[in-house]
């Protein structure tokens, strides 16, 4: 039982604690009245009174039922003994012993402090530079050189080949010739770059070191059509084809399909163009990202497309922080 007096306007005032039940002895105030400016005076009294009083405080903690295993938190007196618990998962009573990690035994359930003081993070104001917008320009740029690129694809195609074969760099090819079918054809004449060969019994050729870009094959056979095949060979990768030879006497000749080229290349400079875009608006910087990653294969000539992609890719990922992500807002 705690009790303590204080005296408000020459009224002395009674206030006794016992368990958390209070009696209060005030002409101003009771539990019933109306909040008034005398109750709320008082009810301020009260409040220091009882924060200042000496004796039972509560801590808050969590404990485990050692029947259900259920965690929950509670409030036990700081210096109590044992607490008679109730699980209120499974209505198991037990008794904990309030106790820190260092006096905890096998025999109790184990007790901690629960919480801790939380800490507010403020985002730092940062000045907004060019960065994006100078992203936004040189991705522009690149949508321009690939849609060009697409409108002359033979030009474009050809010329960063001319410039990495002159270093050196050369490709590979692999054939294999059927004929209607879907049999191999072995002793299939092929001559391409200069080289000739047959097939093997599968109906299969392979050469490596082939200068890079348009090159032309000539495939022919006894009681077969001659087929020229125009095929484009790039670095890193193996070009394969298959030749279905037709039986005749004339010659056959295929073009090399650019337009299916310059649709590739027109869809990446697309990809290009939409991650300007969001880079003007300083939003979604992943689309403006992986925009920036495709925007590479969109080449142009002597892959300048693919190197101002590579630095506005570089640019964007440097001022990430001024972008917005839609609904998660702007990253800190």
């Amino acid at each position: 039982m705690i009790t303590a007096c204080v005296v408000y306007r020459n009224e002395p005032i009674l206030f006794k604690d016992n368990a958390l039940r209070f009696s209060i002895k005030s002409p101003y105030f009771s539990m019933n009245s109306q909040i008034t400016q005398e109750s709320k005076i008082y009810r301020n009294i009260l409040n220091i009174v009882f924060l200042s009083l000496p004796g039972e405080k509560n801590m808050k903690g969590r404990t485990t039922c050692p029947k259900c295993k259920h965690e929950f938190v509670l409030d036990a007196p700081d210096d109590s003994g044992k607490v008679k618990v109730v699980c209120p998962n499974c209505g198991n009573k037990f008794t904990i012993q309030p106790t820190s990690c260092d006096s905890k035994s096998e025999d109790e359930c184990f007790w901690e402090e629960h919480g801790e003081p939380r800490k507010t993070i403020l985002s730092a104001i940062k000045r907004r530079t060019n960065k994006p917008t100078i992203a936004a320009v040189l991705l522009i740029s690149v949508f321009a050189i690939g849609i060009t690129s697409a409108a002359f694809s033979d030009t474009f195609i050809e010329t960063p080949l001319d410039v990495l074969a002159n270093v050196g760099m050369t490709g590979s090819v692999d054939l294999i010739v059927l004929d209607q079918s879907n049999n191999s054809l072995e002793e299939v004449s092929i001559t391409i770059d200069g080289k000739s060969t047959d097939t093997d019994k599968n109906g299969s050729y392979s050469v490596e070191n082939i200068s890079l870009g348009l090159k032309k094959v000539e495939v022919s056979l006894t009681d077969y059509k001659k087929v020229t095949l125009e095929i484009l060979v790039v670095p890193f990768i193996t070009s394969y084809h298959e030749i279905i030879m037709e039986n005749g006497n004339d010659e056959k000749y295929i073009p090399f399909d650019t337009i299916g080229c310059s649709i590739i290349i027109v869809i990446f400079s697309v990809f290009a163009l939409l991650a300007a875009v969001m880079s003007l608006k300083r939003q979604h910087i992943d689309v403006a990202v992986v925009g920036s990653i495709l925007g590479i294969f969109s080449f142009g000539f002597l892959m300048i497309g693919s190197i101002i992609s590579v630095i506005a890719l570089i640019i964007i990922l440097k001022s990430r922080d001024e972008f917005e992500n839609g609904k998660k807002g702007k990253v800190f």
